[in-house]
């Protein structure tokens, strides 16, 4: 007997921990990925019950290999897909406070306060001082929730530096990719972890999101903008990671075709393929161990050093 839970967004984490009580029961389950369910978008008729007989219909008639399941993460990862979105929100927080504070000197007339003014705690506390009494106790209230945010910030960053201590090979080797730090390592490690599950490493590229809608039709085949689905926390970060990587003096080949492709399509759409290219890469040295053949030694062990990692 096996039972199943489809998983969206509106109920999270939720189908992970109920499929977890019904295993320790002794149950076969699986969850399964709703987005590959054509089956139940297509239906005209939407009901839970209606879903829940279809999604029963399919177990009967498919094995379970070939049905859209998506693997129930262990305890650590759960932890640390936490630690991930958490430090994504915090992010957001501490940019969104920065982008209030900048908003205030401009409604001041202080234009010559720029972002870059605002970077540091004693930077920020020494741009404050100009603004008169009509903004600055609101711009006081902002330095307290930025420090706040800050503090938080560096409590998660420890946090994510003890669950990469963990797993040092493993973050070795991904890390020996210039653009890699510690966040995007962390989402790698969480979300991709061994890549045992994935069968190529366009299937690794499918589940970041990070592959083209492709049209076919007769002799004709039209490529279009990246799947609007796949995995928000690596593709989020290793996009930010390529950006670094195509700065770097040791991106090697995966550098080289963003400057090729980057003459052809301009910096987004070639930022993007050079994502899929860098998971594609990351995938074949997660499951062979090798490191990335462009990065010296030297400057890796350094990298580590700086993340406290050696």
């Amino acid at each position: 007997m096996a039972i199943s839970l489809t998983m969206n967004r509106s109920i999270g984490s939720q189908s992970f921990r109920i499929a977890k009580s019904i295993l320790n029961k002794g149950v076969q389950v699986i969850v399964l990925n709703p987005g590959n369910l054509a089956t139940i978008y297509q239906s005209l008729k939407k009901t839970d019950k209606e879903d829940s007989l279809k999604i029963a219909r399919l177990i009967q008639r498919h094995p379970i290999e070939e049905l859209p399941t998506v693997p129930i993460p262990n305890d650590e990862e759960e932890d640390n897909r936490r630690l991930c979105s958490e430090h994504e929100n915090w992010t957001k927080q501490l940019t969104q406070g920065k982008n209030r504070l900048h908003s205030l000197f401009t409604q001041a007339g202080l234009t010559q306060i720029t972002k870059k003014h605002l970077r540091t705690k004693v930077s920020r506390e020494a741009s404050v001082t100009l603004l008169s009494d009509r903004y600055k106790k609101e711009a006081e209230r902002i330095l307290k929730v930025l420090d706040l945010v800050e503090q938080n910030l560096k409590l998660i960053e420890k946090e994510i530096q003890e669950a990469l201590k963990k797993n040092k090979a493993y973050v070795q080797t991904i890390m020996s990719m210039p653009g890699i730090g510690m966040i995007t390592s962390l989402a790698i490690m969480s979300y991709m972890g061994d890549c045992k599950r994935f069968s190529s490493a366009k299937q690794a590229a499918y589940y970041a999101g990070l592959v083209p809608r492709v049209d076919i039709s007769g002799d004709t085949v039209r490529y279009g903008r990246i799947i609007n689905r796949g995995c928000h926390s690596i593709r989020r970060v290793i996009v930010q990671a390529a950006w670094s990587l195509v700065r770097c003096q040791y991106g090697g080949k995966i550098k080289e075709f963003y400057q090729r492709l980057y003459l052809k399509k301009g910096a987004k759409k070639s930022i993007i393929a050079t994502s899929r290219k860098m998971i594609e890469v990351l995938y074949v040295m997660i499951r062979t161990g090798k490191l990335f053949d462009s990065m010296p030694e030297n400057i890796l062990n350094r990298k580590l050093t700086q993340y406290g990692l050696m």
